[in-house]
């Protein structure tokens, strides 16, 4: 009896210290991860009502990948000057094969209309957030998404921390207005300026040129570029005659895009970080890091402007914990 009751009370301490060292080394998350396995096409059409979308967009993409290998359905959705194809994966089907023959088939359409910009494809994936900081204040959009941008930097530079994203932010536009004389003095056109922009931007090529009244509107990705840089751009060369700039013939602001842009906090302008977690990151770690971070950038913040947590999945995660 001695002896079995010694074996059972070191089958319990074994159990016991399995247990502990389970769950100090278990990766701990809000939520299981998994991976989608469906492929994004989006497609911008400025100006384009949902019936033209679905005919010049949604249509050809439809006919183009419908001969791809390992499709199990497709959703298309036309918007205003936007259209968007979801595309389900067989399941196990090879992902980055199929993202990789889903974009050569959209890349090979020559229907398309001119107007569009260049479809984005991509592999969707669940992304693990695990809070959303927010800034507002009565201070000039132009300025909070600046300081929303350098927040995002320090947040990132934490060793901790590995991803954060703006969200809900008006985009860069640049304009570029010039007078329909100065255009007759030089016998240009608004499309060929235009494409002497595009031809000589670094940023353009990622992003779209729009021609009406006038003016001429830049949407660019990544951008490197700003007003000062577009005004040194050469528009007619000096051979023969002086040379004359972009900014010679015209007026060059950089702004926002307005349309769309209408996240406010307590009646004042806003703008939103998520922060995520990868791989097998601590969302308690990556909450505290967030905590410590926005206690050292609190001290740099303008008059007026705040900042707030919402979302928090780590205090979530810490109550499952104590189930």
């Amino acid at each position: 009896m001695a002896r079995n009751s010694i074996a059972a009370n070191l089958l319990m301490f074994i159990l016991l210290g399995g247990g502990i060292w389970s769950a100090v080394v278990m990766q701990k998350e809000v939520f299981p991860q998994f991976q989608l396995d469906v492929v994004e096409v989006e497609v911008a059409y400025p100006g384009a009502a949902p019936s033209e979308v679905e005919q010049g967009i949604l249509r050809p993409i439809e006919e183009a990948v419908r001969g791809v290998e390992g499709i199990r359905e497709l959703i298309s959705e036309a918007r205003e000057g936007r259209g968007e194809v979801l595309i389900e994966l067989v399941a196990g089907q090879n992902r980055m094969k199929a993202l990789q023959d889903i974009d050569q088939a959209i890349s090979r359409i020559r229907t398309f209309p001119d107007q569009i910009e260049q479809p984005e494809v991509s592999l969707q994936t669940r992304q693990q957030e695990v809070m959303l900081v927010a800034l507002y204040g009565p201070i000039d959009v132009w300025e909070l998404r600046k300081l929303a941008e350098q927040l995002r930097d320090q947040l990132q530079s934490h060793e901790k921390i590995t991803q954060v994203e703006l969200r809900r932010v008006p985009q860069y536009v640049t304009h570029i207005e010039i007078p329909r004389q100065r255009l007759r003095e030089y016998g240009l056109t608004l499309s060929e300026v235009a494409n002497i922009i595009r031809t000589n931007s670094q940023d353009v090529a990622a992003g779209s040129v729009q021609t009406s009244a006038g003016e001429i509107l830049l949407r660019v990705k990544g951008r490197k570029q700003w007003a000062d840089e577009f005004a040194k751009i050469e528009i007619v060369a000096g051979q023969d005659g002086p040379l004359v700039t972009l900014g010679d013939i015209a007026s060059i602001r950089d702004g926002f895009e307005e349309i769309g842009f209408h996240s406010q906090f307590s009646q004042t302008p806003a703008v939103e970080l998520n922060v995520y977690r990868v791989g097998s990151q601590s969302p308690i770690e990556i909450a505290a890091a967030v905590e410590e971070t926005m206690q050292d950038f609190e001290t740099i913040l303008p008059p007026g402007v705040k900042w707030r947590i919402d979302n928090n999945n780590a205090e979530e995660f810490k109550r499952r914990l104590g189930l």
